[in-house]
């Protein structure tokens, strides 16, 4: 896949890129930006591997950037993967919390100890 860029004309831009054990995310994930991750998403789906979304460069998410990790949850939980949050921003982890998803979706946050 390599590294895409996508420039919204109101806000920044988002940025994706592979990585050993998934996706990096970085930018602003809304309305503007949404189907370039929600693609990505489902390109990397489908494998037997759990699939880690590196977001810790994520400046902004909006309700939008939510249903989308919901719906890849749900697709990979259905493959019998995990879709692993990795490191999410203060903003990504903000949201998901105040949304209540902590308890549902998979996330590795930055203080996790590696084994």
């Amino acid at each position: 896949m390599g590294i895409m860029f996508l420039m919204s004309d109101f806000v920044g831009a988002l940025t994706l890129s592979e990585s050993p054990e998934g996706l990096v995310v970085a930018g602003e994930i809304d309305s503007a930006t949404v189907d370039v991750l929600a693609r990505a998403l489902r390109s990397a789906n489908g494998g037997t591997a759990d699939l880690v979304l590196s977001m810790a460069d994520v400046q902004f998410i909006d309700s939008s950037g939510l249903r989308v990790l919901i719906e890849a949850h749900q697709e990979a939980e259905n493959e019998g993967r995990q879709l692993i949050i990795d490191q999410p921003s203060a903003i990504v982890a903000r949201l998901l919390e105040i949304s209540g998803l902590t308890t549902h979706l998979h996330i590795r946050p930055a203080h996790a100890e590696t084994a």
